[in-house]
C-alpha cells in the first residue's frame, strides 16, 4: 500500500495495538514488526494524523473489559495508582512496545517500535505527555551504551548509524521541549563525538534527574529494574552503570531500595560483581542520613558507624578496617577472632561481607 493512503485505513493500527496486548511472545513480535511498517507508511510532522487516529479510536464499551484488564496490568507494572473502580483511560502505545524489551525474543522488535516513535508529537497516541520522553530516553539509553561499548565489538556499522539517527530525533524532541543541554548531548552523540559509554552517562544522568527525578524516580528506575531482571543478559552491565550514575544524582526513596537491592545484590556474585556493588555503594549514599547524623543499627546490633575509614562496598582503599568495640558488640557483629579481624581480607570478600550487612539493615527497614 503506498504511503498516502495509509491512514484512510487506521483501523490497521488500532488492530497491530489491539494485538499488541497478547501473551504469546512470537504473535507479540510479528504485530511489532506489521506496526513498524505502518508507522514507516505515516506522518507525524503535523496534527493531520494524529486527528484522523484520534477520531477512529475504538470505543465499543461492550469490548472493552479485555483491554481495561490489560491497561491495569501495565499500571501495576509501571507502580501507577490502582483504578477506582471504572476502566482506566487509554495510556498510549510506549508502554505496551517497552514491555518487549524484558523478552530475549521481542527485544530487538521493541527496539524497531521505540526508534520510530521517537517524535515530539502525538503524545496523546504514544503515551504521557508528562514522562513520554524520559521513558523513552530510559528505554533506549542502554541500546544507545551498547552500541557505544568496546566490549561489543560486533556492533555494525548500520546499527550504529541507526543509533545516530535515534540520538538527532532525541535532540529534536528535547529542543521541542527547551531541553536545550540534553539536546546537546544527543546532537555529540549523533556526531560521532561521544565514544565511551561513561561519557554518555555522565553527561545524560544529571539532566534527566535535574527534569524528572525524584517526581517520576520510581517509574524510570521500575523499568531498568525489570530489564536488568528479565531482560537479555547483554544489557545487564550498562543498565548497572545507568542505575551507578543516577544515583549519584538524585535522592532515593527509602522505601524503594530493599526492591532495588534485592535485584542488583543477585549479581554480586557474578561476573558484574564490581558492577553491581557500585550501584549498591551509591544506592547506600543516596539513602544515607546527612554527614554527621546518629546512624543507625543492623540486625544483628552492629552499628553502621563500625564501617571505617569508607561506606565503600567495594573497599577501594584496601581492606575494610573495624574500630575498637566493646567486647559483647564485638562478637555478636563479626563471628572473626580478633586476630583473623587484623589480617587483611581479599577485596572480593570485604566488599560480599559489607553487602551482607547491609543486607540485614534493609530487612530491618
Amino acid at each position: 500500500m503506498e504511503p498516502e493512503k495509509v491512514i484512510l485505513y487506521p483501523q490497521l493500527f488500532w488492530g497491530c495495538v489491539a494485538m499488541m496486548h497478547t501473551d504469546f511472545v512470537h504473535v507479540y513480535c510479528q504485530v511489532l514488526e506489521l506496526f513498524s511498517r505502518i508507522i514507516d507508511r505515516l506522518s507525524f510532522r503535523d496534527k493531520t494524523t494524529e486527528n484522523v487516529l484520534l477520531s477512529s479510536m475504538p470505543r465499543d464499551e461492550s469490548n472493552t473489559n479485555d483491554l481495561g484488564e490489560f491497561q491495569r496490568t501495565e499500571s501495576r507494572v509501571y507502580e501507577m495508582p490502582p483504578s477506582s473502580g471504572t476502566l482506566p483511560k487509554f495510556e498510549g502505545v510506549q508502554p505496551l512496545v517497552l514491555k518487549g524489551l524484558m523478552s530475549n525474543v521481542s527485544h530487538d522488535f521493541s527496539i524497531e517500535v521505540l526508534s520510530r516513535i521517537t517524535v515530539p508529537s502525538c503524545d496523546s497516541i504514544f503515551g504521557d505527555a508528562e514522562t513520554r520522553l524520559l521513558m523513552q530516553i530510559t528505554g533506549l539509553l542502554p541500546w544507545l551504551c551498547l552500541q557505544l561499548s568496546q566490549d561489543q565489538v560486533l556492533v555494525s556499522e548500520q546499527q550504529y548509524q541507526k543509533a545516530c539517527s535515534v540520538a538527532s530525533n532525541f535532540a529534536i524532541w528535547c529542543r521541542a521541549k527547551s531541553l536545550d543541554e540534553l539536546a546537546t548531548v544527543f546532537v555529540a552523540y549523533a556526531r560521532g563525538e561521544i565514544k565511551r559509554v561513561d561519557n554518555l552517562l555522565a553527561c545524560v544522568s544529571p539532566l534527566l534527574c535535574n527534569k524528572w527525578f525524584p517526581k517520576h524516580s520510581a517509574l524510570a528506575f521500575g523499568h531498568l529494574l525489570r530489564m536488568l531482571k528479565k531482560g537479555p543478559v547483554d544489557y545487564q552491565r550498562v543498565i548497572l552503570l545507568m542505575l551507578k550514575a543516577l544515583l549519584q544524582h538524585t535522592p532515593m526513596d527509602a522505601s524503594q531500595s530493599p526492591h532495588m537491592y534485592s535485584i542488583v545484590s543477585q549479581l554480586v556474585e557474578s561476573t558484574l560483581c564490581w558492577e553491581a556493588l557500585s550501584v549498591l555503594e551509591a544506592l547506600l549514599q543516596s539513602c544515607s542520613p546527612v554527614q554527621g547524623g546518629s546512624g543507625g543499627s543492623y540486625e544483628d546490633g552492629t552499628d553502621e558507624r563500625t564501617l571505617v575509614p569508607q561506606t565503600s562496598f567495594k573497599a577501594r582503599s584496601g581492606p575494610l578496617q573495624y574500630t575498637v568495640m566493646a567486647a559483647t558488640t564485638t562478637s555478636q557483629a563479626f563471628p572473626l577472632s580478633a586476630a583473623a579481624a587484623e589480617l587483611e581480607m581479599p577485596s572480593r570478600d570485604v566488599a560480599l561481607q559489607n553487602t551482607r550487612l547491609t543486607n540485614s539493615k534493609n530487612r530491618v527497614a
